[in-house]
């Protein structure tokens, strides 16, 4: 499995600011569907895609790929899912934090 430079950016800054929040890479979460999730953290139901080439035409620029990921992040949340969705841009310390303080956040709510 080869990642994407967006996602090396993800991983490097990701393990230097939370090495104590596990995620899993590369996951279907959706059961009989292909779709899967760039980052997982199982525990607390928390995903995240990263799209790159947004201000391209690229893969997720279409109209086919949109509704494909429209659908993919609406099976998600039926399955009590919190998905992030970030573009390069959004790469950050700030953003990053949020969704730490999501998985903390639900790992310490009562299940």
């Amino acid at each position: 499995m080869s990642i994407s430079s967006l996602e090396f950016e993800f991983d490097l800054l990701w393990s230097e600011l939370f090495p104590d929040l596990d995620l899993e890479t590369e996951v279907r979460l959706i059961p009989k569907r292909r779709f899967k999730f760039d980052y997982v953290n199982f525990s607390a139901k928390v995903a995240i895609e990263i799209n790159g080439q947004i201000w391209h035409q690229g893969g997720h620029t279409t109209g086919k790929s949109l509704m494909r990921d429209y659908e993919k992040l609406n099976l998600a949340q039926q399955q009590g899912y919190c998905v992030f969705q970030l573009s390069k841009e959004m790469i950050t310390e700030t953003w990053l934090q949020a969704i730490a303080d999501t998985i903390r956040d639900r790992l310490s709510q009562p299940a």
